[in-house]
């Protein structure tokens, strides 16, 4: 089958997909654009020079991900263990804040709005076209939806005297909350979309939504199967696509033997080598993405408030990333996706004190041209040496 090919027209010339975290109180109610916040914008579109002036196109694909200011979590479960996932004390439940109606609208004021962040990335896009020149297509953007979690039995009504959405099963039974739970993400695609008509972005292009939740889960208490097969109808015919990025596990592998059958127009495999002691290497993952036409998500952080046991590796560690990408052919034959924990954007990494990280920096503008080479990134350490960072 092979990776899900890069550049297809259908989808707009995807490739490089960054994944941005944004706090939406940065950009609800505010007058003017911030100047500091347009520089870390620019460096997500464009790479930047030693001096910090941009020099060439860089991520074609935004994948933005608006917290709310509440604290609410818009993720489906928390950890109140002391290790991650696997790991010996890792124990998840349903977070306990879900979000409720006023963060999501909140959230698409932070998206939308006149000094939103969606046109903040217009006007620094309109800037660079006359900097850079036309890009091949216009810079895509992707909406994380919130995820409705199933302790939410005060979500809010959608319309003005309308009825309290539950979307838990206190008081009513599965199918209830379910329907519950789908109104609500109809809800909020069908607002970011005429939001978005309404406009009028001149650089921009919507590709879609994002599922954040990492698995597809069905119990006696919650079914996102029937949810997601629904709600990925509705996207569909206003136009847009539905992706996802799964974390590593057999549960998940067998989700995407035919995932675009079902729940998803993409997904990225997860290898999540960066965080795993007992998972060796890349080669597994690329391998399941080839066989399922899948992309692929590479994994760095500078700092993470997790209990990763792999920290003094990630350098050798997203070295593997890098040198696979030319080994099983993801760099150039694969949609890609890119989780980078621990800054604000690609311009805290490029002015980062660390010459180490300014190097990691340089790499990955390489592997987004396409023009890297096994070896390029660490090229003292062995593929076996260890080194911490």
């Amino acid at each position: 089958m092979g990776y899900f090919k890069p550049k297809q027209e259908e989808w707009n010339g995807i490739h490089h997909v960054y994944i941005q975290g944004e706090d939406a109180r940065d950009w609800v109610e505010k007058r003017d654009f911030d100047q500091d916040k347009l520089r870390a914008i620019e460096s997500n579109f464009a790479q930047l020079d030693a001096s910090g002036r941009p020099k060439d196109w860089f991520f074609d694909t935004l994948l933005v991900v608006m917290v709310p200011s509440s604290g609410n979590s818009l993720g489906a479960d928390v950890n109140l263990g002391t290790t991650m996932c696997g790991e010996g004390d890792f124990y998840a439940v349903p977070s306990p804040n879900p979000t409720r109606k006023s963060d999501w609208d909140e959230m698409l004021e932070a998206l939308y709005g006149p000094t939103g962040y969606l046109a903040a990335c217009d006007h620094v896009l309109g800037q660079l076209t006359q900097r850079l020149g036309s890009p091949c297509h216009k810079r895509n953007i992707v909406i994380a939806l919130p995820y409705p979690g199933i302790n939410q039995t005060m979500f809010g009504s959608l319309e003005e005297g309308g009825a309290n959405l539950n979307f838990s099963v206190v008081g009513q039974n599965l199918q209830r909350a379910t329907d519950q739970r789908l109104e609500a993400e109809r809800w909020f695609v069908r607002e970011a979309h005429e939001r978005w008509t309404a406009a009028n972005f001149k650089n921009l292009n919507f590709l879609g939504f994002y599922w954040m939740f990492e698995t597809v889960y069905r119990s006696w208490d919650i079914d996102d199967h029937y949810l997601l097969k629904e709600l990925r109808r509705t996207i569909n015919e206003l136009g847009y696509k539905f992706l996802w990025i799964p974390f590593w596990s057999t549960y998940n592998v067998h989700l995407l033997d035919n995932y675009s059958d079902y729940y998803f127009d993409l997904a990225f495999v997860q290898p999540n080598y960066m965080f795993y002691r007992a998972i060796q290497g890349v080669e597994e993952a690329a391998q399941v993405a080839r066989t399922r036409g899948a992309g692929i998500e590479l994994e760095y952080f500078v700092q993470l408030p997790e209990p990763i046991q792999t920290k003094a590796e990630r350098h050798h560690r997203f070295k593997e990333y890098l040198d696979g990408g030319v080994k099983y052919g993801y760099m150039t034959e694969s949609v890609c996706a890119y989780f980078v924990g621990g800054v604000r954007s690609m311009l805290d990494l490029h002015k980062h004190p660390s010459p180490l990280e300014r190097q990691t920096y340089e790499a990955l503008c390489a592997f987004t041209k396409g023009t890297y080479r096994v070896g390029d990134y660490l090229p003292d350490e062995g593929n076996t040496k260890r080194r911490g960072g």
